[in-house]
């Protein structure tokens, strides 16, 4: 157990809940569902456009120059008329079926529930996340780690987006920490670690793809289970 650390922040999705897996079968029951073979577009292209449109609206977000409705909207406009599909050809309802879908799958980055049971009674855990809330809560019971976090801060709570300072230090207020006994674990160099930087919080960056930085890093993992080793 580190002394220092009394409050650890995590991010959630891509460091915990497997964004990935997850949406990859979303996006494969949608394909099927609303029958996209017709169209000259495959289940991979569907996949591979949807990763980047989705990567390109999230950043918007975050920056804040589109809010959550114009994300939840667009995101499938976009993805379908790049694809070759119509507009007046793309199902309304596609958005909400999404949504209804992919929340609700299981699945969690390898070693989550080992070192979430490990962690839980040695410190207080919490979600900070630029999800929004009916999604994050969602994503939290169908994985089955909702019970090891005492507050769920997302930027519908706060009224800020990772990585403005704003954000972490409603999550502080919230759970009773402070900058010195505060630790950040997050996947995103901008939101999770430059943001806590700015805040003066220590961290922890979750690099399981291996991107090269040249930040100076509290602490840096490839895999949860080292954690273990800092904590």
């Amino acid at each position: 157990m580190n002394g220092k650390y009394k409050h650890i922040f995590f991010d959630l999705d891509h460091t915990l809940w497997d964004f990935e897996k997850n949406t990859a079968e979303a996006i494969e029951e949608i394909y099927a569902m609303f029958n996209f073979e017709q169209w000259t577009f495959t289940l991979q292209d569907f996949m591979e456009y949807f990763r980047e449109v989705n990567i390109y609206l999230w950043d918007k977000f975050n920056h804040g120059l589109i809010d959550r409705d114009e994300l939840r909207d667009t995101r499938f406009n976009i993805i379908l008329q790049k694809l070759g599909v119509p507009e007046k050809a793309i199902p309304d309802n596609i958005g909400e079926k999404y949504l209804e879908i992919a929340p609700v799958k299981p699945h969690v980055i390898p070693h989550t529930h080992e070192i979430l049971g490990y962690l839980k009674g040695k410190y207080h855990l919490h979600i900070i996340s630029n999800g929004f809330d009916d999604v994050q809560h969602i994503k939290l019971r169908s994985s089955n780690i909702h019970h090891y976090f005492e507050k769920i801060i997302t930027s519908d709570s706060s009224g800020y987006r990772k990585p403005h300072k704003g954000i972490f230090e409603f999550a502080m207020k919230e759970a009773g920490a402070n900058p010195d006994n505060t630790l950040m674990i997050g996947d995103n160099i901008e939101t999770d670690i430059i943001g806590a930087q700015n805040t003066g919080i220590d961290h922890i960056f979750f690099n399981y793809g291996d991107t090269v930085h040249d930040l100076d890093i509290t602490f840096e993992i490839h895999c949860l289970s080292e954690l273990r080793n800092i904590l």
